[in-house]
């Protein structure tokens, strides 16, 4: 069969659920295809989900551009849409003179798209504000507006609001040719074929691929960086308030380094590795990158015992382009082909790229008429964290499900994975990035088989069924294995 729309959004990540969600309010049929089971699976999920202020990019790059351009309406999208999101603020330390003069460019950078509150601090303010950061450091900019996100939240928020507006988002989908045709395009599927009045190609790591499948290619897309992320235990404490990060270093081999507080009170280490990858799907975490991960943290954090604390870790590739730049255009051969392919922050620009893919839209053609009843408001997944005893009360009084905690570690009880089902989850993975089950020490080994019998029941499905995170990764496999 063949599907009709007027504009079709190639990619799941939060690029492209960006735009679906500016495009959902007009009066378009809009599509989204993701070859995944859910929405956000690639470099959204291994993203460290900073907001960052603007700092760490040139003036006059559109990078720079779209960090202004989104942190001026961020806060407002937080609240309409109930994302997870602390304002930490961060600091760079600088250890040499030559790191300091780095910090005082950055500082000048971040002025230049009017960014509040910096300052550049000594030792004493440094030890005042981080007590267990490296005394060596002789001075930090200080960043109080950056802050983290929950990025699964922040995808699904989007993912969410934009299907209640009307976004038929066909998930586990993989687009496996284009046809351009008088100026539209016949874009087949692994399922069926779908007939598009206009495409934005978001589809991150794979978008050169997509862009030469309609001969809209103008770009490389490079994955020679490697970026490596370990979760310590809520248990370790509060050893650091902020987000402490490093100044960049292309010279040296861990080019970035970043110990983070996340959303949910526990700690992120973070770095980046210029070592080619073994494939665009190598999402591989090997020994040698978390013990080099763990020595990056060291340099910001000396005297903690990271390895005894670690609960996860997980690698993924980062999509850089040839240009080495944001690239967000329509495509000279086919004006009609819009092409997203981002380097980091996607999480921080997310609201400046979609309503940039609209305006070139329009500007290629695209009618866009307002939708009246378009509803800008979404509502986060109910939970005991956080809750207090009477607001608990009443979620049990309500439903009785919200009394039976399945994980332990996160706190996640069976109201909430329940809701997540209704909300779109059809894998473990799906369940555990809308509600946390399974994120906590025991990584799903106690509560995997409860969350299973929940999904089970929920889809009317045998547990058998039941995947880890879509085809070929059933759970009873898993289990027995």
């Amino acid at each position: 069969m063949s599907k009709k729309t007027d504009v079709l959004i190639i990619g799941g990540g939060i690029s492209g659920i960006s735009v679906s969600r500016e495009l959902s309010k007009h009066n378009l049929d809009v599509t989204l295809v993701e070859k995944e089971a859910d929405v956000g699976w690639g470099q959204t999920k291994a993203s460290y989900a900073n907001r960052h202020p603007g700092a760490r990019w040139t003036p006059g790059t559109l990078a720079q551009q779209m960090i202004a351009e989104a942190n001026q309406v961020m806060d407002q999208l937080i609240e309409d849409l109930d994302i997870e999101f602390r304002r930490s603020g961060e600091l760079v330390l600088a250890f040499n003179k030559e790191e300091l003069e780095s910090l005082k460019t950055m500082k000048k950078q971040a002025e230049h798209i009017n960014v509040e509150g910096l300052e550049i601090i000594g030792p004493d303010e440094i030890k005042r504000m981080e007590p267990n950061v490296n005394s060596a450091a002789i001075a930090a900019l200080y960043m109080p507006t950056a802050g983290v996100f929950n990025p699964f939240e922040q995808v699904l928020a989007l993912y969410e609001n934009a299907r209640e507006n009307g976004v038929q988002m066909i998930l586990g989908t993989e687009v496996t040719g284009i046809i351009p045709e008088n100026g539209k395009f016949i874009v087949e599927t692994n399922r069926d074929e779908i007939r598009a009045g206009y495409i934005v190609n978001a589809a991150g790591l794979f978008a050169e691929r997509i862009a030469k499948m309609a001969g809209a290619d103008s770009f490389k897309i490079r994955y020679d960086t490697k970026s490596t992320c370990i979760i310590l235990d809520p248990l370790l404490g509060n050893i650091v308030q902020h987000i402490v990060s490093g100044v960049n270093d292309l010279k040296v081999f861990v080019r970035y380094k970043l110990v983070t507080p996340t959303f949910d009170d526990k700690i992120l280490l973070y770095t980046t590795f210029p070592e080619p990858a073994k494939g665009i799907e190598d999402r591989a975490v090997e020994k040698r990158m978390i013990d080099l991960t763990i020595e990056s943290a060291k340099v910001l954090v000396p005297d903690v015992d990271f390895e005894k604390n670690i609960v996860a870790s997980f690698s993924g590739l980062t999509a850089r382009n040839d240009r080495g730049d944001f690239i967000i255009e329509a495509s000279e051969k086919l004006p009609t082909f819009v092409n997203v392919a981002l380097p980091p922050p996607g999480i921080t620009c997310s609201p400046a790229i979609g309503k940039r893919v609209v305006n070139i839209l329009k500007d290629n053609g695209l009618r866009l008429r307002e939708k009246m009843n378009f509803n800008p408001y979404r509502k986060s997944i109910k939970s005991l964290r956080g809750s207090s005893p009477m607001q608990v009360r009443d979620l049990i009084g309500k439903d009785p499900c919200y009394g039976n905690v399945v994980c332990r570690c996160e706190t996640v009880t069976e109201g909430e994975i329940a809701e997540a089902v209704k909300r779109g989850a059809t894998t473990l993975d799906g369940v555990k990035f809308r509600t946390r089950a399974g994120m906590g020490r025991c990584q799903a080994n106690f509560c995997g088989s409860k969350v299973t019998d929940i999904l089970a029941r929920e889809q009317n499905q045998s547990f058998e069924n039941i995947t880890k995170k879509g085809r070929h990764s059933n759970y009873i496999n898993q289990k027995g294995s």
